[in-house]
């Protein structure tokens, strides 16, 4: 009679690249509605910092000049890092569906989309290798096979 202690880690082991592989996916769908949030934006227009403070967290008072030609001063929150003082030029990402308008922080997608495309490999990569693993295919034939067929593929170079 086996424990369920002795049994944890292979448990751990064959639940592990799945986690990957549903975590990665998450983390692709977050990255990929990002960018298609950022894409829907009517595009970045300029403006200009009329007063900044930073008593109550950095906010700032933007005059920007809309699409339609009406120019509008909104007040925004931003957590860039940058300095943003009065008179100096911004840019502004407007949705006007929605009438919403933000600071442009740039391309904060394309590190999310990469960073679940990796989880996703590793955990799919993962995933094939138990199931392998586990229904028996014994490494040491497939690397030979993948050698024959390396082999093969390298003749045709000659």
């Amino acid at each position: 009679m086996t424990s369920s202690r002795s049994r944890l880690p292979g448990m751990a082991v064959l639940w592990l690249p799945l986690m990957l592989l549903g975590c990665g996916l998450a983390v692709l769908w977050l990255g990929v509605s990002l960018a298609v949030d950022v894409n829907r934006s009517a595009g970045l227009l300029p403006g200009r910092v009329v007063a900044t403070t930073f008593r109550m967290g950095p906010i700032t008072d933007v005059e920007y000049t809309g699409l339609d030609g009406v120019t509008r001063t909104e007040t925004f929150e931003h957590r860039n890092g940058r300095k943003i003082h009065p008179g100096s030029r911004v840019h502004i990402r407007v949705w006007p569906d929605e009438r919403r308008a933000e600071f442009d922080e740039g391309d904060k997608h394309t590190g999310v989309i990469v960073v679940g495309s990796a989880l996703t490999l590793v955990g799919a990569g993962a995933t094939v290798f138990l199931v392998l693993w586990h229904h028996g295919v014994r490494m040491e034939k497939s690397r030979a096979r993948a050698h024959l067929w390396w082999c093969w593929l390298v003749s045709f170079w000659r």
